[in-house]
Parts: C-alpha cells; structure tokens; sequence
C-alpha cells in the first residue's frame, strides 16, 4: 500500500429535551459545555470557512473513476491509515461534507446518475430525491438491527453482492454504517452491559455516549478503543466484499470524527461531528484506490423503484438510534 496526498433533517429540537435537562441539572459541567458550544458558534462557522478556502469544494466522488464505492460512515483518515490492510494505493482526499446529509447533498442530490445502484445502511439517504440513481435499497428499513440500533455490516455485504449480481452493468456505492456509533466490537459490548445507553436497541431513556464520556462514565481511551474495534470490523467486512465484485474500487467514507481533540481556541473537546465545528479531522478522509485488471462495461437506464420505505418517525427512530439527537 502507497500513501499520497492529492488534491435534512434537523434533529436540534431532540437536543434540548427535559431528560438532558435533569441530566445536566445533576452534572452542571455539561450546562458549561452546551454554553461554549453556542457561544463559539461564529468561530465554528469562521473555521468552517478556514477548511473551505484550504480544501475548496471538496473531491466530487460521483465525478471520480470508480466501478465500486465503498463508503465507511465517520471514518477519520489516521485510523484508516493505521489499521487498513488492503492493498492499494491511499490518498488523503477532502469530502464535501463534515457531516453525512453534507456529503449526500453534495455528491449526490445535485445530479441523476442512472448508472449507479446505491446501497446504503445510512438513513439520510431518504432525503434524496427518487431518480437520484439508478436503485436505492435503503437498507435501514428491512436490515436493522434492534438489539444493537444499526444496520450489521454483514447485512450491507449480503446486500451489495445481491446488487452487484442484479445489475451487473450499474456502478455500485456501498455505505457502511461503521464506524458510526453505536459501534461495534468486545469493547462496545461491555459499554452496553455496564451503562444504559440511549439510542442503543430499545434503551430509550438512557445516556448517549457523548454525554457518558463527558461524565466520566466512559473513559477517553475506552472511546477510542470502541472506534477502533469498530472500524476494524467494517475493514473486514470490506475485505470480504472486494472478494465479490469485478472492476476498479475505491473505498473512502463520508466525514472523519472528532474523538475528544481540542479545537483551537476552546479548551472543552469536541467529540462526534454534530456540533457544527469544520475541522481537518472531519474533512480529511481516505482515498483508497483498488486497481482491476478488468473493468465492467456500465450502462445508463431509467431508474427503477427503490426498495425500503418508512414513514417520517421510524425514520426519525434511526436517526435517533445513531446518535442524532443530542
């Protein structure tokens, strides 16, 4: 492996709830932390700007040579620089977005690509318009897994190998939900069996990990370790999946994650990607290009009806479950 370096849904009204307001009545830190969080909100934009003029407008996937596109949701580019051991050649490339509508938005609702199957664990992608590609199969809605409030990255492999024996001559995008949280993993399990946390199955009324770690319930290192193990299985399940389809691959991920660094000029740490901050970490994500020898002929036809269909809240359910409401 080469290293190079080249070039919707609003969930605010979940965030201020009366149980994070017990919560935080009973921790007074977190009152400090959300205060500092929106009073540097003109920072966070500023630095928003700072990245913009550093990466541009981002690289434009759809406009990329691919045959394949494997999307690893929130996967930061050290980690995948350290742990990946695919062969291939790995660049360093800025996404449009820090966040997974951001990067849907704009690499994907701006066109119609009807040569091009999208399979995707992330529930975002129902905000995209019908006629963006070929097929969707919107995996959240007939794969998920309520017990852990995910979508199994087996379930994405089986999923995509099916797409990819369907419709032969279309582009394939995969996305993972991994490393996203609720992650995955010995370290995971063992969060889950020693904290009620909320968004994970049916723990409805517990803590979300972000507030856990800022309790101190969690610590940092037990954080990373969960990301980790996370990321690793996603890495295997990709591995197994470059077994399965012919053409030219990449794989890359939608944003980074913010895993407790500090942002300059706040000294509170920023974990997650919500939060409104642009950071290299966020922006900054693999490129990993897998060359074949023999590349699939893709053809152009009208889009065909796309698979999984949820009404707003059960949607909102799964958003909720990944994390997106505190």
């Amino acid at each position: 492996m080469s290293i190079q370096t080249p070039f919707h849904t609003s969930i605010m009204k979940n965030h201020y709830t009366f149980e994070n307001l017990k919560r935080a009545i009973r921790n007074p830190v977190l009152i400090g932390r959300e205060a500092v969080r929106l009073t540097s909100w003109p920072i966070h934009k500023g630095y928003g700007k700072y990245t913009d003029r550093k990466y541009g407008e981002g690289i434009d996937v759809m406009a990329e040579d691919w045959d394949n596109l494997f999307i690893l949701d929130a996967c930061r580019y050290d980690y995948f620089e350290r742990l990946n051991t695919v062969d291939g050649t790995l660049y360093k490339a800025p996404s449009k977005g820090k966040k997974s509508w951001e990067f849907m938005r704009e690499n994907f609702a701006i066109g119609e690509f009807h040569d091009t199957v999208y399979v995707t664990a992330n529930p975002f992608s129902t905000d995209l318009d019908e006629d963006t590609f070929y097929h969707i199969d919107h995996l959240h809605a007939d794969r998920w897994d309520e017990d852990i409030g995910t979508v199994q990255p087996d379930d994405v492999v089986s999923a995509a190998i099916e797409a990819h024996e369907q419709y032969p001559d279309k582009r394939l995008i995969v996305h993972f939900m991994q490393p996203h949280r609720p992650y995955l993993g010995e370290t995971a399990d063992e969060l889950r069996r020693r904290l009620d946390l909320q968004g994970y199955g049916k723990h409805e009324e517990g803590i979300q990990i972000w507030g856990a770690v800022k309790q101190r319930d969690v610590t940092f290192q037990e954080i990373r370790d969960a990301y980790t193990e996370s990321l690793e299985i996603a890495l295997d399940h990709v591995e197994e999946l470059l077994e399965e389809v012919s053409g030219k691959s990449v794989v890359t991920a939608d944003h980074g994650e913010m895993l407790g660094e500090r942002v300059f000029p706040f000294t509170s740490r920023v974990w997650g990607h919500m939060e409104g901050f642009s950071t290299p970490t966020l922006r900054e994500v693999p490129w990993l290009v897998i060359d074949a020898d023999e590349r699939r002929e893709i053809r152009s036809s009208d889009p065909i009806e796309s698979e999984g269909d949820l009404d707003d809240d059960e949607i909102a359910d799964r958003l909720e479950a990944l994390g997106y409401a505190d």
